[in-house]
């Protein structure tokens, strides 16, 4: 039997956040190399089909942060001076 596409209906634009996976400083550290490859490799290509389909948005620190092979979880709000996953 033949399937049949059906159109996906948005109620709003998707974000950066929607497809975002954060993880935990504990739970990172939990992942081993290969696991901590998968996701850094899944974030940035997220990233990258919301660029390429026209979202503009300032590019996120963890992508910045991912691209340098640093861990995505070190970002430190400037106005809090605390650590934080989002």
């Amino acid at each position: 039997m033949a399937q049949k596409y059906v159109g996906l209906q948005f109620q709003g634009s998707v974000t950066f956040r929607d497809v975002a996976i954060a993880f935990a400083q504990q739970e990172w550290e939990s992942l081993d190399s290969a696991q901590r490859d998968v996701d850094r490799d899944v974030m940035l290509e997220n990233y990258r089909n919301l660029v390429s389909l026209g979202h503009s948005c300032s590019k996120p620190h963890v992508i910045t942060l991912l691209e340098q092979w640093k861990e995505p979880w070190m970002i430190v709000k400037k106005d809090q001076g605390r650590q934080y996953t989002g």
